[in-house]
């Protein structure tokens, strides 16, 4: 029988191929048909039974038939929207592969296929699952709004839905990995801030522009001014909040010979604590209504709780730190860093033992047109190798280590209270100052 790692050593170039074939077919959260079938046939050819969640998503089981510990091995796989990225697809908003998810999904399906391949289970306890969540890039809102009144997806975020459906509800350990910047070989410990995402929608009137603009009341004005206040908020922002507050404006008016009727803004208000993410949004608003009070525009702001803050699990860390640095030099592995984008893996961390390691390997600006795969080794083979051997030695000995970091694990909250508070939290305002 070869070994976990011959096993892993083989299956690593297909691996390595698929995540470079998904880098060239980049698809929005979803609708990644193209991906999703691309799984589905690797399982299907590993003799691995899986299942569509989340729409797009799969979820597949491997069990040892003993007693012991839930492992999952947790992947994105969605493109971000990024128009000038070579490899942009055209008829889905540009989705462009510039967040690294094609490659997080090539390690841990990597892994997943390696467990079966080398029968590891035959020697372990517990179970590891393969979960492929869709839409971790928030975007696209207008088509998930519809998929929810349909009644297809409960939440935006692709992990929001598999929390709220209950597909994590058995799991004792999530693992899950991230591509990273900067010059290091690995990160560990690290967190994410979480966010709260805002629509602000300004209405005036039209009227002629040259003719008789006194006549129209410009919403154009009220956005512009709106975002000024909030420039001048900035200085108000606790540095240990790691804020974060920005926005574009998606519509600004029909044409320039018409006074702006009608304008929008998208904001994402960011911050590692969730707990500020309420009072900074409340600053937020008051510069969005002075905007409409001054110009004597209506307003309509309405709030979706984003994602939250990623806590990482200490011990889970540390344990899986140890392995990192069986392929790396220590020094070349960065610790508890905190990073001010986000992701709904933090909503997983709030529930479960979870972790989110750095991969090096890529190269360009992330959600740059320019980003890339540089080093294949560092980007699939090397995590793959310390995620193995990280599911292996967590269910070693009757899972006793697993067991060890799931008892000390405190969640924030539960899976009810959590969709409560999701739910509580998509709310709308309207001021009229017309």
């Amino acid at each position: 029988m070869l070994t976990y790692h011959d096993s892993l050593d083989e299956i690593m170039p297909r691996m390595i191929a698929f995540g470079e074939d998904l880098y060239h077919h980049p698809e929005i959260g979803y609708k990644e048909e193209y991906a999703h079938e691309k799984m589905r046939a690797l399982l299907d050819a590993s003799g691995i039974a899986c299942r569509t969640v989340a729409k797009t998503g799969i979820k597949a089981t491997l069990d040892s038939g003993r007693e012991g510990p839930h492992i999952v091995l947790l992947a994105e796989f969605d493109g971000v929207p990024v128009p000038s990225h070579p490899e942009a697809n055209r008829e889905q908003g540009f989705a462009a592969p510039a967040c690294g998810h094609y490659a997080q999904a090539a390690v841990m399906l990597g892994v997943f296929l390696a467990i079966r391949k080398s029968g590891m289970m035959d020697d372990l306890c517990g179970k590891v699952t393969f979960l492929a969540s869709p839409a971790e890039e928030y975007c696209d809102l207008d088509y998930r709004k519809e998929l929810m009144d349909k009644g297809e997806i409960l939440f935006a975020g692709g992990k929001q839905h598999l929390i709220a459906s209950g597909e994590f509800d058995d799991a004792d350990i999530v693992l899950n990995c991230h591509a990273m910047g900067g010059d290091a070989d690995g990160e560990i410990g690290s967190s994410l801030n979480g966010f709260l995402h805002k629509d602000a929608i300004f209405k005036g009137k039209a009227a002629h522009a040259a003719a008789n603009p006194e006549d129209g009341v410009n919403a154009l004005n009220a956005a512009t001014l709106s975002m000024t206040a909030i420039n001048f908020l900035r200085e108000t922002f606790l540095a240990d909040d790691a804020v974060r507050v920005h926005y574009y404006m998606p519509e600004g008016g029909k044409n320039a010979g018409t006074v702006p009727e009608e304008t929008r803004i998208e904001l994402f208000v960011r911050t590692k604590r969730a707990e500020a993410l309420s009072l900074i949004g409340e600053k937020v608003d008051r510069c969005l209504k002075a905007g409409a009070y001054a110009t004597g525009c209506d307003v309509t702001i309405i709030d979706n709780m984003g994602y939250y803050p990623l806590r990482p699990d200490r011990a889970l860390s540390v344990f899986v730190g140890e392995r990192m640095a069986r392929y790396m030099d220590a020094d070349r592995i960065v610790h508890d860093r905190h990073g001010f984008a986000s992701g709904d893996i933090g909503d997983v961390s709030m529930m479960w033992p979870t972790i989110q390691t750095g991969v090096a390997g890529f190269a360009g600006t992330f959600h740059g047109k320019d980003f890339r795969t540089a080093d294949t080794h560092k980007a699939y083979e090397v995590p793959a190798a310390y995620f193995l051997d990280a599911v292996h030695d967590l269910l070693a000995d009757g899972g006793r280590e697993a067991y060890r970091i799931k008892d000390g694990f405190v969640p924030t909250l539960d899976r009810k209270e959590y969709v409560s508070y999701l739910t509580a939290k998509t709310t709308c305002f309207r001021d009229s100052f017309l």
